[in-house]
């Protein structure tokens, strides 16, 4: 893999990202620019075959930013083909979906990505578990998707990796919760 072309496209990436702020604003005209330049770079090591998983995910980044959401799912196809066990490219690929709202494809991609990634469970790897949670609850099958929390749950090493994995009816109860009497 060309590590400086990945390099040197995701720092435009990072750039164009940190200028724009957190705004729901959609990118500038110069921003937008930046965001092709970012993935010509990328294109021809794309070609050649030369993208690890971090490049391919950052090349379907590039094309969903730019509104392209058919060929971020092509990409990201494409890298898991040649990176089957790349974790990173499944959860990718299964939050594509479920914006498409491709619930099935979203569920396989996600619950390979959570096996896959369950050595790391790091806060990224239980982004996903919570988003394979979401899809499985989204399809009616909460009894699954309860029990996909629960070992989740048992695997995260650190508080903020648990939070993904907190069940949302927990905090509506603690509001509802009427004081005790003493």
């Amino acid at each position: 893999m060309d590590r400086d072309v990945v390099d040197q496209a995701h720092e435009i990436y990072f750039n164009v990202i940190v200028a724009h702020g957190d705004g729901d604003e959609p990118w500038t005209p110069e921003q937008r620019s930046e965001l092709r330049r970012a993935l010509q770079l990328l294109e021809p090591a794309d070609a050649a075959g030369d993208l690890g998983p971090e490049g391919i995910q950052l090349m379907a980044s590039l094309c969903l930013e730019l509104g392209n959401d058919e060929r971020e799912e092509h990409v990201l196809r494409a890298g898991v083909d040649a990176f089957p066990g790349a974790p990173g490219l499944h959860a990718d690929l299964g939050a594509a979906y479920a914006n498409l709202g491709r619930w099935a494809d979203a569920i396989s991609h996600l619950a390979a990505a959570v096996v896959l990634g369950a050595d790391d469970a790091d806060e990224r790897w239980a982004m996903t578990a919570s988003q394979l949670v979401d899809a499985l609850t989204e399809c009616g099958d909460q009894e699954r998707a309860e029990a996909v929390r629960t070992w989740a749950r048992g695997q995260v090493r650190d508080e903020a990796a648990g939070q993904w994995l907190e069940d949302d009816d927990d905090d509506d109860d603690d509001d509802d919760a009427s004081p005790s009497p003493e």
